[in-house]
């Protein structure tokens, strides 16, 4: 352990005295400190993975998504049960189906006329 900076005062899930070190002027770590749900949420929010998703997402899908981390959110708060939340699933999931074969279905028109047209696009003369 570092000399200036104690261990931290915080019990890990499994009740085990936390090894990290104590941030400084504060008896925790960073992750079990004031701010700690606020950096998880940014490190969660800021992954390349997640980045290159909402990228690639539709914003018919970005809807779907943001209305189940909303509920989600009601869940855990108890604003609606896990059975209202599992028929919002449910739905979100036949919705998704259905935008992504719309989208599929919109894509191969695109390119079945490109290949009517010739491979770049414009009508061969």
């Amino acid at each position: 352990m570092d000399a200036e900076r104690p261990a931290c005062a915080a019990l890990t899930k499994s009740g085990k005295p936390c090894r990290a070190l104590a941030v400084l002027d504060t008896p925790y770590c960073n992750m079990h400190g004031p701010h700690a749900r606020a950096i998880q949420i940014k490190g969660g929010k800021h992954r390349a993975n997640a980045y290159r998703l909402e990228d690639k997402m539709s914003p018919r899908l970005k809807d779907v998504v943001a209305l189940l981390g909303e509920a989600a959110q009601q869940v855990h708060s108890g604003e609606i049960t896990p059975a209202q939340g599992s028929s919002l699933a449910s739905i979100a999931t036949a919705l998704v189906k259905v935008v992504e074969s719309a989208e599929v279905e919109m894509r191969l028109s695109v390119l079945e006329v490109r290949q009517k047209r010739g491979s770049d696009g414009f009508s061969e003369e």
